[in-house]
């Protein structure tokens, strides 16, 4: 009875572990020069980070810009389309010296915008894809692993997966969860070959996709499609955890142990 609780243990481990933050929104700031107002003067926005002049600028979705007047004239941030023509996306209305207009895009996309008292001055926000931050789960299989200590898996996503990584080795496969919202089409994980041998294979919530595989120092990369919003994503390999590691190994002897201690007993009582 024991043997059948300790295998069946095994074989249902699931293994907590952490991970590092998403890639955190971002405020970015374009000011306004003094003697913007001119339409001969060198330049008329200037990116804080970057220093770039030419009002064009390129973020992720839910980042923000703000435009800091530092000129001595009133100005405006007004949204055109590509042709010039006001569209009525965003306007600023008129802000003088000292202040400022602050815009969140959450959406995809080329937005234009020019000063409406000052034509000469235009710029394009573009909106593009946040390909998400190196994140890493640390002890995955720690239950399994020799010294107890698992395995890191790294991965690339725009939210964190969750901490739990379902381990089948007899299944030969590892099953990551994504708890939040993903706007990704892609997830790219690092999995080490002491964890997983040969992964070649991948479901996303239950559909077979194709994998691209690529062997590096750390293991093998896969580059995984994915859906917005997936919640699943199963990766199977020639084995995960092989010979079930040292520490499931003991713990399978313990409970072979006590089955013959307990079954020895039970002669000796009878004679």
């Amino acid at each position: 009875m024991k043997l059948a609780f300790f295998a069946l243990s095994i074989l249902s481990v699931f293994i907590l572990s952490s991970s590092t933050l998403a890639f955190a929104e971002t405020n970015y700031e374009i000011k306004i020069p003094s003697g913007a107002s001119d339409p001969g003067a060198p330049f008329f926005w200037s990116e804080k980070t970057t220093g770039e002049t030419t009002g064009i600028i390129t973020i992720y979705p839910g980042d923000s810009v703000t435009w800091k007047n530092a000129d001595t004239a009133f100005h405006t941030v007004t949204s055109v389309s590509q042709s010039g023509e006001e569209n009525g996306l965003f306007d600023s209305g008129f802000f003088t010296a000292g202040d400022s207009y602050t815009r969140q895009f959450d959406e995809l996309g080329d937005f234009y915008y020019y000063c409406s008292l000052h034509p000469w001055m235009n710029g394009v926000v573009h909106v593009v894809k946040n390909p998400g931050s190196v994140q890493s789960i640390s002890r995955v299989a720690s239950g399994y692993s020799d010294d107890g200590l698992g395995f890191e898996v790294k991965y690339i996503l725009d939210t964190p997966l969750a901490k739990a990584v379902h381990i089948d080795p007899e299944g030969s496969s590892l099953t990551f969860t994504i708890p939040g919202e993903t706007k990704n089409e892609q997830i790219s994980l690092i999995l080490p070959p002491e964890l997983i041998e040969n992964p070649n294979t991948a479901w996303v919530d239950g559909e077979m996709v194709e994998v691209e595989i690529e062997e590096t120092s750390s293991g093998s990369k896969l580059i995984i499609p994915i859906k917005p919003n997936s919640k699943e994503i199963k990766v199977m390999g020639s084995y995960v955890i092989p010979e079930f590691g040292f520490l499931a190994m003991a713990v399978l002897c313990v409970g072979l142990f006590s089955t013959l201690f307990i079954v020895r007993s039970k002669f000796s009582f009878i004679r």
